[in-house]
């Protein structure tokens, strides 16, 4: 099985590109544009990494963290 990356980036093109990049390499991705997203995404899949924008716009990514 493949590992698979959440990326939490709210801005596309820099979404865009690390998707890219990483499903190139032969990685699943999933994509989150806000912390809120977040929680179901994490309840419904098995993740193995997450990338974190620290700046969202519904809260920070040290926040979500937490």
């Amino acid at each position: 099985m493949k590992p698979k990356i959440l990326i939490v980036e709210d801005e596309p093109a820099i979404a865009d590109n690390i998707q890219y990049v990483l499903e190139n390499d032969g990685l699943d991705t999933l994509l989150a544009t806000t912390g809120g997203a977040v929680a179901p995404l994490l309840a419904a899949h098995v993740i193995d990494l997450i990338l974190l924008d620290v700046g969202l716009p519904d809260m920070t990514g040290f926040d979500l963290m937490k």
